[in-house]
């Protein structure tokens, strides 16, 4: 009889041990599972708020709305001496289904702190592209903290540059051409919105 009792006792340990095992061997999996669909769902939104830029509106800079227009009779001499050149830039892109809107307004040079014989400076974090960014700023009346930089690019000669702008909330896209002024800084000579940034 006590044979009986220890075989009883084998077998119900052998049988708990099996029920152990296959539920081991199902719950690992499960749980990896579970894991693995939590990893996938999450990193797209995680991805998603590293790449987006915060929405912001774009804030219009109080003195650009504020200052006046100067009304004179004769014409701005820089938009002047410029003005063919405008006029070929517009018509060569008359055709382009990506530009909404070309304006040119009687802007003057962004004053600089450059002396000597200018050389573009394309860098990021020259002094050249810093006053870049203040013409491109007067020339489409929006602080700095407003727009960002998406690409600075060759104009049409060594001393003009186009600068591919967009807002912070990415509503509006501008492509600025600017000109190098001897000894007064750079001059915003057009300025055309764009559907997309091009370039």
């Amino acid at each position: 009889m006590a044979s009986v009792e220890k075989n009883g006792r084998v077998r119900k340990l052998r049988r708990e041990r099996r029920g152990n095992y296959f539920f081991r061997i199902l719950l690992v999996p499960l749980i990896i599972g579970i894991v693995y669909l939590g990893v996938k769902i999450s990193m797209p939104i995680i991805e998603q708020q590293k790449i987006e830029p915060k929405q912001a509106i774009a804030d219009y800079n109080a003195t650009a709305m504020e200052s006046k227009p100067i009304a004179t009779d004769e014409p701005n001499p820089y938009q002047a001496k410029f003005r063919d050149k405008v006029n070929e830039i517009i018509k060569n892109s008359i055709e382009d289904e990506n530009i909404i809107q070309s304006t040119v307004k009687e802007w003057k040079p962004t004053a600089t702190s450059q002396t000597g014989e200018h050389i573009v400076q394309y860098s990021f974090q020259s002094n050249d592209f810093y006053e870049m960014e203040e013409a491109v700023s007067n020339a489409i009346s929006l602080t700095k903290k407003d727009f960002s930089v998406w690409h600075l690019g060759r104009g049409y000669d060594d001393q003009s540059v186009k600068m591919f702008v967009a807002t912070t909330d990415l509503t509006y896209k501008y492509v600025v051409h600017l000109h190098w002024v001897e000894n007064e800084g750079w001059l915003p000579i057009l300025v055309q919105e764009v559907k997309e940034l091009s370039y």
